[in-house]
Formats: C-alpha cells, structure tokens, sequence
C-alpha cells in the first residue's frame, strides 16, 4: 500500500505544478507613452462647459477657462458611456476629491448617482483618455 501512496503524492505534485502553470499570462502588456502627470484639485460646478463619459468609472469634464479634469467614480457603472442627462450635485458649488459630490445620470430613464471620490486636474481629453486606458484592465486582443 504504501507504494500506491507514493504513486498518488507524485500524481498530486504533478497536476499542482501543471495548474500553477496555466495561471502563467499567455500575453504581455506593452506600455504606452507616459501619460501627464494629473494632480488633485477643484472646479466651480457653475463654470462645467461639458462631461464625457470615457468608461464606466472615469468621466471626463471641460470648464470654461479650458480647463480639464478627470472625475473617478466610487464603482464601475456599465451604462455610463450611453446615458443622458450627466449632471454633477452637491459639493456646496465646488467639486473636489471625496466631498460628497455625486454623478447623476438617467439610464433607461432610471435615475442612477454615482459617488464622485477623486477630481483630478488634467492637460487635456487626450491626456485624460490615456490615463484611463493606463488604469483600466487591458484584454488581450483575439
């Protein structure tokens, strides 16, 4: 008996080692070009010129003095990059990291509101959208 014993062990290393190697990734990331830095800051809510949603926890926001801001959401919000009637509330006029501001956006006509809990200031959409990209989960492509 003890053989079969011997027999099982080396069975159950062998199927441990193949398991923890098929959790080995099949592809590698490339880094893309270092994006701007962003740093925390604040806006006048009354100065927003327009919001774009850049994927289902970033949104995007334009103000007036050509400023540029990227507002990270509290959750991943699926429906986010097709909803209507984008709206920002509370923070006492000024929107800054965590101060209880919140997104508000219809989807399928549901009103949906989403915790704002960092607003940082950026050069522009594009640096905003290759900040996005940088922090999102890429998918291999196939």
């Amino acid at each position: 008996m003890p053989g079969l014993w011997h027999a099982v062990a080396r069975l159950s290393s062998l199927l441990l080692v193949v398991a923890a190697g098929a959790c080995i990734p099949t592809h590698t990331i490339q880094p893309g070009p270092a994006s701007p830095p962003a740093r925390e800051a604040c806006f006048k809510l009354r100065n927003v010129d327009s919001f774009t949603p850049l994927h289902g926890r970033y949104v995007y926001v334009r103000v007036r003095s050509d400023e540029h801001y990227l507002l990270t959401l509290d959750s991943i919000y699926p429906h986010l990059k097709t909803a209507s009637g984008i709206a920002i509330e509370g923070g006492w006029g000024t929107i800054c990291s965590d101060t209880g501001a919140v997104l508000v956006f219809a989807d399928y006509d549901r009103p949906v509101r989403c915790r704002i809990i960092k607003v940082e200031a950026v050069e522009s959409k594009d640096a905003a959208q290759r900040l996005v990209e940088e922090r999102t989960t890429p998918r291999p492509k196939g």
